[in-house]
């Protein structure tokens, strides 16, 4: 036993300072009526809002393991191209990842504005796209 577990032990399992008050019996509060057990649980609701939250965790990770992370030279380079071709009329072939499915996809359009203090990229036929997903951009 390691000394972590000693100390554990200690101080969850040693009641030896409550002996003058363990064998006492116990009084009913004369101010309050004894909780129903059907409420007792009750108290404890807050944390059911928790439940089935690790899950949505690891559904997200699963959809997150395809993405691949560009270096900042690389996520610059790309706004100032995104930038330069907004209000254009210029097609351009969009690579990006699709957070919804988890892989990346493909798509033509006009860059109509990009917003980089909102981090997102509007389009004229697509929906805005985080620049975050953007992976390439080919004219």
């Amino acid at each position: 036993m390691d000394e972590k577990e000693i100390i554990e032990q200690k101080l969850f399992t040693d009641t030896s300072r409550y002996n003058d008050i363990m064998k006492r019996p116990y009084q009913h509060s004369k101010g309050h009526l004894p909780m129903p057990q059907s409420d007792r649980a009750g108290q404890f609701s807050p944390f059911a809002a928790l439940t089935g939250f690790n899950n949505l965790i690891h559904q997200k990770a699963v959809i997150y393991s395809h993405k691949k992370y560009l270096p900042a030279k690389v996520e610059a380079h790309l706004l100032n191209v995104l930038q330069s071709l907004a209000g254009t009329k210029q097609t351009v072939v969009i690579n990006y990842f699709n957070d919804d499915v988890g892989y990346y996809e493909e798509f033509r359009d006009q860059v109509s504005v990009v917003k980089p203090e909102r981090g997102r990229v509007f389009f004229n036929h697509h929906s805005a796209i985080a620049l975050a997903n953007i992976k390439q951009v080919r004219q």
